[in-house]
């Protein structure tokens, strides 16, 4: 049934009866591979370039993981992927829409078409974005997942979206507990109403050590409670969509005019296309540890994004993803953001170059 907050529903996923709302999107992966019947042992192509929880979730399923390349715009190597295809065992295509940014998913409906495969979206950094034509991103493959938390000030939530009804995709899953999504609460409101943390001194940490995948950073047991916490689910029919989005792009674009582009620093993606609702701004810079310990000693919010490397997947083919990796920045566009913040952030970035 679709959420509603004084008559009003919220849009694709929320609005589908396909979709399943979950813990996180790390769930919402390996139920829906499952639900998808994929055969145990095949493989799910995942862009070189990804976070890691992706392969956690596949593996999870029963499946392998594979590879392929990106172009440097990041939009997918339809190429490298056919060439995949044609070596046989694909079981799956799977798009990431970078930060709101599409992939070429009719492209890749018409190879897996050809080849019998599945296309699954990721659209986790992509909530409520559209493309050019005005089509949600997440609802022209076979399965979608998102990451309700990446845009929504929510304490946790994903969301499933099948293309092919499964009434009982998760019935047997219980819900979330309170006491984590009361903790996941708490961290919302100190993030979005609390002082920043004086920064702690910076202590030496060696790089193999700092790009170690580690457990929390995959599914870790709470995950597996299945379900969108009460409290998320109430706190959902809060947003409107189109506000949210207005203001994701406005403090993207004001990022991206502001960032200096010198020193090798610059947006990792240019240009905001049309109907983009991007969960966050990439910055890509080569110094991505001493630039992120810098904003971070001035109270701002920065995150190293994707910085581990997951044990089972073999980047050494990958040099452009490995780079990837060991150099973005992902800034915050939240609605939550004054003009004259988002400023001090471009002030801060021009101090470190």
């Amino acid at each position: 049934m679709p959420l509603r907050l004084h008559r009003k529903a919220l849009p694709f996923p929320f609005d589908s009866p396909q979709t399943h709302l979950t813990r996180n999107g790390r769930f919402a992966i390996r139920e829906g591979l499952r639900a998808l019947g994929l055969p145990q042992g095949a493989k799910v192509l995942l862009p070189a370039w990804h976070c890691g929880s992706e392969t956690d979730a596949v593996l999870a399923a029963g499946m392998q993981v594979g590879l392929y390349r990106l172009h440097q715009d990041l939009s997918a190597d339809l190429d490298d992927i056919r060439r995949q295809l044609d070596g046989g065992s694909i079981a799956a295509i799977y798009a990431i829409h970078y930060f709101g940014f599409p992939q070429p998913v009719e492209e890749m409906q018409a190879l897996a078409k050809q080849y019998g495969t599945a296309v699954i979206e990721d659209a986790a950094l992509a909530l409520f974005s559209r493309t050019a034509a005005d089509i949600p991103l997440g609802c022209q493959g076979d399965m979608s997942v998102f990451s309700l938390v990446k845009t929504l000030p929510l304490p946790d939530g994903g969301a499933l979206w099948l293309r092919h009804p499964q009434p009982q995709a998760l019935e047997r899953l219980s819900a979330a507990p309170l006491r984590p999504a009361l903790a996941g609460l708490k961290g919302v409101l100190r993030r979005s109403f609390g002082k920043p943390r004086p920064a702690l001194p910076a202590v030496p940490v060696p790089q193999r050590q700092l790009e170690a995948w580690h457990p929390r950073a995959g599914i870790a047991p709470a995950d597996m409670r299945g379900r969108i916490s009460p409290l998320s689910r109430l706190l959902l029919r809060m947003p409107e969509a189109t506000d949210i989005t207005s203001a994701h792009r406005a403090n993207f674009l004001v990022l991206q005019q502001g960032v200096p582009l010198r020193s090798g620093m610059r947006p990792l993606m240019p240009n905001l296309p049309a109907g983009a609702c991007p969960a966050f701004f990439p910055l890509f810079t080569p110094d991505a540890d001493r630039v992120h310990a810098a904003l971070q000693a001035e109270g701002i919010q920065s995150v190293r994004f994707w910085r581990q490397f997951h044990p089972s997947v073999d980047l050494s083919g990958h040099p452009e993803a490995q780079q990837l990796k060991r150099s973005v920045l992902r800034l915050p566009v939240h609605p939550g953001l004054r003009l004259q913040e988002l400023q001090r952030i471009c002030e801060a970035l021009h101090r470190t170059v």
